[in-house]
């Protein structure tokens, strides 16, 4: 009786208004109650053999079929479930006289082990709608609209702001302010030069010349508004302000990733998103009114954090949209609308190449009105809005998906009570976990605790076991992370450093690719193009291999092609006076800008996968904000291969082979779901057990077979 009065006392600490709500739901779901156990004490019986299941074995968890949820086992007490009902079960206290001994325990249960999560909520949901039924292939096309508004503001500066090297100095007009000591000069006289950046005066007395700066700025051969570095004059001296209004846009990604992420994080993807296209709109056409380079550079950092938080929802968005067997859709998908954006923004420049910047820029950022197809469309991720508590908009979400998929309804929805609402913590129900080392430790509370009398045991200290499971249940409750977590789990740290050194050498890459296309020989627009389509071939090669090599190896095959690509343009342009080495050096460029295009959508795709679901937005920021870093330092590129040719296809193909081995060290996630803790992450490097030696019950000295040896 006293060990009764204790047991009752600890289920009505546990909250039984949860557990009668569970147990209704799950009767629901079955069709009938199992009965619940009864409190009993039976004689033990050394004699008779332990039921089946309960001989000692290590700790493991079994999937059964469908309709019965995870076995778990463990060497002396075993937890079985039946319709959402955990019954705690002596296993081999033959010789502490507690056999016979049952505790029913109605618990919301989210997890048997911390080194080896159960199967994600949220995988059966997404499968139960179809992994790529016409719901999430109509959300997926229209998520990844947001690459033409994304794409044309972020690489538009190559065409608004192209380079015309065919100008000089401007001789005096009617109205320009002469200097005093050069009112006596002649400017139309031949004695006078104008040069691209200085002018020349020759004394008719002495002979002498005097070099002055353009006085009266610039002419051009062609018309000054094509171009905003024309417009402004940003020649000569003031050449790097050309250039450096990209590294603006850049510099705008490197704070709009963090900022976008946090946002999305807080408030949901879709609204990122949708407001993020408006933004970009409005910010586009506002440059397209600057009466200044100031003004243009400001807005051109606007710009960049404003893309970034198309850029950073989108990837979410799509990760979070399909189950872990038909993600790899997403990278093509990606990659394929981001090329065709990229090459029809060089068609559009194309047609208006005699038109004014401002026009293209208009053009440009009017393609962002694709943002009201989103609007409407769109639904908010449904991950997201399990995590945050949000159950009404999470079944809205599944009813207008099982519309469009021809689905029942009654089944996603029957699927979705049962597993994704599981771990939420609403309406009092907690989550409770129960490891096994923990239940060794349980009863080795009892064993020490308890004495015996001609086989008879007084009631273990329950009191002890409340305290454990108390102290469980507070660890268990939804972690709230944010980015700083990175620094207090020495694993996520190695991972998340490895993942910016990736984001460096990709966007360094690809960015330093972009600028020197048009160093190319031949015509700009061709170029660029050509340069742009590599996306692809790089999307479908990774669409057919990734889940044949895995996402990590799929990423490395394609940094290392890139690196071998530029390291060996580099390297045969140290002969490039040879006409078929030259030709050699800029074909291995274009190989190695397929690698590069690719590396892009790898990361983006892979990066998701290896952070929590509360911090994986945060991360996916912080790491694209790493990336800036290096396109920030791509403009610099083409400077330096005026100095010394072959530096800049080294250099990059160098950081390529070092991300490569640092891969070496980051875990695959091919064939797993998106984890949602920290947990979740140190169970891919643990074992299913401690890899120790568990010895067999009867003495034998025989060693057992740990899970992770069996499975």
């Amino acid at each position: 009786m006293h060990t009764t009065r204790h047991v009752e006392r600890f289920l009505s600490d546990l909250n039984l208004k949860t557990c009668k709500l569970q147990r209704k739901r799950n009767n629901t779901i079955t069709g009938g109650a199992r009965p619940s156990v009864p409190f009993v004490k039976q004689q033990p019986d050394s004699n008779k053999t332990p039921a089946r299941g309960l001989e000692r074995q290590p700790c493991e968890i079994r999937q059964m079929s469908d309709r019965h949820q995870p076995h778990t086992k463990c060497p002396r007490l075993r937890l079985s479930v039946w319709s959402g009902e955990w019954i705690l079960k002596e296993s081999l206290f033959r010789t502490e006289g507690l056999s016979g001994h049952r505790f029913n325990f109605l618990t919301t249960f989210s997890s048997v082990s911390e080194t080896l999560p159960p199967p994600h909520p949220h995988r059966p949901t997404l499968r139960s709608l179809g992994g790529t039924g016409r719901y999430q292939m109509l959300q997926l096309i229209t998520i990844s609209l947001g690459a033409f508004g994304a794409s044309f503001q972020l690489l538009d500066n190559i065409f608004i702001g192209r380079e015309i090297t065919d100008h000089q100095c401007s001789p005096p007009s009617n109205d320009s302010l002469i200097p005093a000591k050069l009112h006596d000069v002649d400017w139309n006289s031949s004695l006078v030069k104008y040069g691209k950046c200085e002018i020349r005066i020759a004394s008719n007395d002495t002979g002498d010349v005097q070099e002055h700066d353009c006085l009266f700025g610039h002419s051009y051969s062609y018309s000054r508004e094509l171009s905003f570095r024309t417009e402004f004059d940003l020649v000569c001296d003031l050449t790097l302000l050309g250039g450096l209004a990209q590294s603006f846009v850049i510099m705008g990604q490197g704070v709009g990733a963090v900022i976008a992420s946090i946002v999305s994080d807080r408030f949901g993807r879709k609204k990122v998103l949708v407001g993020s296209q408006f933004g970009l709109m409005a910010v586009g056409m506002a440059i397209g009114l600057s009466p200044s380079y100031a003004v243009l550079g400001t807005l051109k950092f606007l710009v960049g954090a404003i893309q970034q938080g198309v850029v950073t929802s989108s990837a979410t968005l799509t990760t979070e949209l399909f189950p872990v067997e038909t993600r790899r859709l997403t990278s093509p998908v990606g990659s394929i609308t981001w090329g065709v954006s990229s090459t029809g923004m060089a068609l559009v420049a194309y047609l208006l190449r005699f038109h004014t910047w401002r026009y293209l820029q208009y053009t440009l950022s009017a393609c962002s009105i694709l943002f009201l197809f989103q609007l409407w469309y769109v639904d908010e991720s449904l991950r997201w809005l399990v995590a945050n508590g949000k159950k009404e908009g999470a079944i809205k979400v599944l009813e207008r998906a099982v519309r469009a998929n021809k689905k029942d309804l009654n089944d996603v929805l029957r699927t979705f009570e049962t597993t994704a609402l599981r771990d939420v913590q609403k309406e009092g129900k907690h989550t409770l976990q129960l490891t096994c080392p923990e239940l060794e430790e349980m009863q080795a509370v009892d064993k020490d605790k308890s004495s015996s009398s001609n086989g008879q045991m007084t009631s273990p200290d329950i009191d002890e076991v409340e305290k454990k499971l108390a102290k469980k249940l507070e660890k268990s409750k939804t972690e709230k992370l944010s980015v700083f977590d990175i620094f207090r789990h020495k694993r996520l740290l190695l991972n998340a450093i490895i993942i910016w050194c990736a984001w460096f050498t990709c966007a360094f890459t690809f960015f330093a690719l972009m600028m020197m296309s048009t160093t190319f020989v031949g015509n700009r627009f061709l170029n660029y193009s050509l340069i742009s389509i590599m996306d692809l071939p790089s999307g479908l090669i990774f669409f057919l291999l990734v889940n044949r090599v895995g996402r990590k190896r799929m990423t490395q095959i394609l940094y290392t092609f890139a690196g071998v690509g530029l390291l060996s343009s580099g390297i045969f342009r140290i002969f490039e006076d040879i006409p078929a080495l030259a030709t050699m050096s800029v074909v291995m460029a274009m190989l190695g800008n397929t690698g590069a295009s690719g590396m892009f959508g790898a990361i983006f795709f892979y990066t998701p996968e290896i952070f929590p679901t509360n911090m994986r937005n945060q991360a996916l920021g912080v790491a694209s904000f790493a990336g800036r870093l290096g396109g920030m330092l791509a403009p610099f590129m083409t400077a330096l291969s005026e100095i010394v040719v072959w530096a800049p296809g080294v250099m990059i193909g160098s950081l390529c082979f070092t991300v490569v081995f640092l891969f070496r060290f980051l875990p695959e996630t091919q064939g797993k779901e998106l984890p949602n803790t920290v947990g979740d992450i140190k169970a891919w490097y643990k074992p299913i057990n401690d890899e120790k030696i568990i010895r067999s019950s009867n003495g034998d000295g025989k060693p057992v077979k740990t899970a992770a040896e069996r499975y």
